[in-house]
Order: C-alpha cells, then structure tokens, then sequence
C-alpha cells in the first residue's frame, strides 16, 4: 500500500542522491561545528588553540552516528541518544524523498529495471553523505573504528533507508511481507503504537518511584556540586539529551536483562550492585537494593501488552481478526525497534567505571519483547475466549427464541384443528 504519491523526475538518480546528502550536510555540519565553537568559548578557550573545533566537530559526528572517540585520556562511545534519533529521521526522510522521485508506477517498478534507479540513489546518497564526513572523523577526529561501533554506524544507516523505503512505498515491494492482509499490517502498526507508549508511561513510572524512594541520597550527591542548582539544571540538560538510552536502561533493569555499570557489574530488578557511580541521578538509581515488592516489575510489561490488545472493543476486534500473524508481526516491529535503542543506549563514558555502561545489545530487546509478547498472548487468548462465550450465548438466545416459535407455532396450530372447543 503506497502512503504517497510518487512524482517523477528527469534527473538522474546518482544526482538525486547527491543533491540530498549535499541538502543533509548543510544542516548537519554546521550544527556540530557551532557546537564545538560554544564548547571551546565557554570551557577551554584559554588553553586551547581554535585550530581545535574542525577535530571537534568530527568527533561529535562519529559519536553521535555511534563511532568511538578517545580524547583527552577519554573513551567515549554512547551516543546522545535524542540527537542520534533526529539524524535518524533526517536520514530516512532523505530516502523516502529519492524513492518517491525515483519510481514511477507499480507496473515500472515491479519490473526487474524498476528497482535500479531507487537502489542506485540511495547508494549514491549513503556513500555521498557518510564516506567524507567518516573519513575526516577517522583522520583528523580521534575516532577509532571499533567493531561495535562500526556495526552501530552501518545499522543506523541500514535502518534508516529501510525506514524511508517502507515510508513511500509500503510493505507492498518487499517479497516477505507483500502477501500479508493490509488489515494485518495495519493492526500490528497500531498494536506496536500503542505498547511504546505503554513502555514510555511504565519508564517514568519507574524512574518516578526509584526518585522518590532515592530522594535522600540524590539531594546529598547534588550538594557534592560547588553550585547545585546550576548542577541540577545542567544534568537534566545533559539526561535529556541521552533520555532514549535512559528509557531503554530502564526497561533493560524492569525485564531483568540488566544495565552493566562497568566495574560495578550487572545491575537489575532482580539483581543489584553496590558499585559507585558519578553524581548523576539517573545513574544513582541503578545501583543499590529496592523493597521485595520490585521484584513484580517485570508484571508491568506483561500488563502493557495485554492492554494494547483488549483495550476498546473495535480495537480487540480487528486484533481478533489479525489473529496471531498480527501478534507475531507486532512482536517483530516492537523487537526492532527496541533493538535499534539498545544500540544506542550502550557505550563507553570514559575512564574508571564507566568504561563499559548500559544494557546488553543482545538481550536486553529479547527480553522486554518476551514479557510484551507474553502479555499479547495473553491478550489475544482472552479475546478468541470472550468471542467464543459471546458466540456461544448468541447461539443459546437464537435456539431459545426459536423453541419459544415453535411452541407458539404449535398451540395456534391445535387450536385451528380443534374448532369444538371453542363451541
């Protein structure tokens, strides 16, 4: 199913996708070079030469697309998540535009020379926008090409033109998920919708009751700061700026998958840590013991997905119809995404314990999928159990009535034949 027109164009496609990483650069480079120019004004200027912003500005591309940087006797390699995930959308914005121009109709496009002209732009765009800043970064940025990152780097690109592909054309176009019912896809979508705002909601949930049982412990690690409220404001800055990887750590510790805190170990809802950890009050929430009662957490993702299923009775219809190819399609969406975070949300914050910081990029997904899904499954059962009940009492009322005409039908019937008594 197409969500948008496709108007075509003359150019050719290798121009298409130069023009859009061409169009992607002039927001992109500018804002880390502007970035790196605040940084060195208000914090190093007097001691380092201005020469330094162009490295700078490099470095904070590689981190922010996933790379590692070392710097200053530093490692670091956990990406702001907020800002990954805007580049993020740039980039499959910047793909849907090239397949939209590059394709003309279903009947062109299912043709083998169809998909040359969209693959051929994207191509161009991909290696056009990441092949110079990635070689600056490698030469003049201090960024090291570490396997995890690397992987990180390709799957966000992948992902992205994926994104994009799926934003103007569909599902149609792709050969595993074409033969699915429209009405399928689209009930998995809105399934899928309605548990990441469920996780979001179990998320702040979650951090607003470890605030409120750490309130002691937070307001004195604050007062470590010369200036606490200036500390305050600046750390709510930076946590929001990295708030998709603290959400994903969260609902890592909630599913028992856990947050490694570098030296301190595995710390999760059924596991914790005593290990140190900066000033930061996100980050002071992981370690330490919690009441028995937190051990019922990981009920709170089985919760949201029984409730993205029974929630609304036109809703849990359509789900009924999906049936399980929807649950197990809505299941994959989820897992996904939840994967594409777990990327972002694990890296390095420099020397000492933080060296090796946040949830496993292999399990932590699986995990919170498994207690969605089982919820789902859940879900799903109550409705078929509920629609056959109600189907069964339908029954029960149509024999009723029935017997209750028949009866009737054959006291009318009597009475006709027998005329005398009424005589």
């Amino acid at each position: 199913m197409h969500t948008s027109p496709l108007p075509r164009t003359n150019r050719h496609p290798v121009l298409l996708g130069l023009l859009e990483a061409f169009r992607l650069d002039l927001i992109i480079v500018p804002v880390a070079f502007l970035l790196s120019a605040a940084f060195w004004l208000i914090g190093l200027s007097s001691q380092l030469q201005y020469s330094i912003i162009p490295e700078w500005a490099l470095s904070l591309w590689a981190i922010v697309h996933g790379l590692s940087v070392s710097t200053i006797g530093f490692d670091f390699s956990l990406p702001p998540g907020l800002v990954t995930v805007v580049v993020w959308f740039l980039l499959a914005s910047a793909s849907r535009r090239l397949v939209e121009s590059s394709v003309d109709d279903d009947e062109e496009f299912s043709a083998p020379d169809g998909w040359k002209s969209p693959v051929l732009a994207l191509a161009t765009f991909v290696l056009a926008y990441a092949g110079p800043l990635l070689t600056g970064a490698l030469l003049f940025g201090e960024t090291a090409m570490t396997p995890f990152g690397f992987l990180r780097f390709l799957l966000l690109l992948v992902s992205a033109v994926a994104a994009g592909w799926l934003w103007a054309r569909g599902v149609d176009d792709l050969p595993v998920l074409r033969d699915l019912d429209p009405d399928t896809v689209d009930c998995a979508r809105a399934v899928a919708k309605r548990i990441f705002w469920g996780l979001l909601a179990v998320t702040l949930i979650a951090i607003g009751i470890g605030t409120a049982l750490r309130w002691d412990a937070l307001t004195t690690s604050m007062e470590n700061y010369s200036s606490p409220l200036s500390a305050t404001i600046g750390l709510l800055v930076v946590q929001i700026l990295f708030a998709p990887g603290i959400l994903f750590s969260v609902l890592s510790w909630i599913a028992g998958s856990g947050v490694n805190l570098g030296a301190g170990g595995l710390s999760s809802v059924f596991h914790s840590v005593p290990g140190p950890v900066p000033d930061v009050p996100v980050l002071q929430l992981l370690p330490g013991d919690y009441p028995d009662w937190s051990l019922a957490a990981p009920a709170l993702l089985v919760l949201v997905g029984l409730l993205s299923v029974v929630l609304g009775r036109a809703h849990a219809q359509s789900v009924l119809i999906a049936s399980w190819t929807g649950i197990g399609l809505t299941a994959l969406i989820v897992f996904v995404l939840l994967q594409l975070l777990a990327l972002i949300a694990r890296g390095a914050m420099g020397p000492l314990g933080l060296s090796d910081f946040g949830p496993s990029a292999l399990t932590s997904a699986a995990a919170v999928t498994a207690w969605v899904g089982l919820g789902l499954s859940a879900g799903l059962a109550l409705t078929k159990l509920s629609q056959l009940q109600y189907t069964g009492e339908a029954d029960d009322d149509l024999h009723t009535a029935d017997d209750r005409h028949t009866a009737e039908d054959t006291r009318t019937v009597d009475t006709r034949e027998r005329p005398e008594d009424s005589d």
